[in-house]
């Protein structure tokens, strides 16, 4: 799976980024519960999960939760540990 970052979020749709903001805080989410925070009947929602799991902008583990992967890669590569938008852009 590729790796999200922050520039990616430009080219999402709202409803994208609401599910990826909502798994940012609160991983390991079914689509229930992510339908009960981001307020998008599960039945767009279900859809919307699907394509984002095939273009691997979501991770579907065994037990049916979803997660984001967000710029981890950075600092594996620089081995720096900066959190801020400018060291996920530029890390």
């Amino acid at each position: 799976m590729s790796l999200l970052s922050p520039l990616d979020l430009l080219t999402v749709t709202d409803n994208e980024q609401d599910v990826i903001r909502c798994l940012i805080r609160r991983p390991h989410l079914t689509a229930v519960e992510i339908a009960k925070f981001t307020k998008i009947p599960l039945a767009d929602l279900e859809r919307l999960l699907s394509t984002m799991v095939q273009e691997a902008r979501l991770i579907l583990d065994d037990q049916n939760k979803f997660q984001v992967l967000m710029g981890k890669e950075n600092k594996q590569k620089t081995g720096r540990s900066g959190t801020g938008l400018l060291d996920s852009l530029f890390g």
